[in-house]
């Protein structure tokens, strides 16, 4: 049986613990901060951003996230960023907006019936 003594101890290292839980889940990006790539093509992508520098490097079915600035896309005129796809077979898939927060860039091909992959989302031969 525990002493009161190593009972007394437990008490302030579990309310610890419970702080520093609640500390670090509320520096947790929210969903709506974050600006998500997804690969949904079914094969390998590099993805380069502005002209053509690496950005990623994507599995199918890999993503990557991205904290952009919260103002981003809150300024005229908008950040001139555009995200190119490339997959291992040479298709293209281009993104033709800014990086803004809240913001999922679905790498994939557009099928009649299908969601909308992004706003500024488009293939290019």
């Amino acid at each position: 049986m525990a002493s009161r003594a190593s009972r007394l101890r437990i008490r302030p290292l579990a309310g610890a613990v419970v702080l520093v839980t609640f500390a670090l889940a509320a520096c947790q990006p929210y969903r709506d901060e974050i600006f998500n790539i997804v690969n949904e093509t079914g094969e390998n992508v590099v993805v380069t951003w502005n002209r053509g520098d690496l950005y990623a490097n994507l599995p199918p079915g890999g993503s990557i996230e991205k904290i952009p600035p919260p103002n981003r896309c809150r300024v005229t005129p908008l950040p001139d960023d555009r995200f190119t796809a490339t997959t291992e077979t040479g298709k293209r898939y281009t993104y033709g907006r800014p990086m803004c927060p809240g913001e999922t860039w679905h790498i994939r091909e557009k099928t009649p019936g299908s969601p909308p992959a992004s706003a500024g989302d488009r293939r290019t031969p």
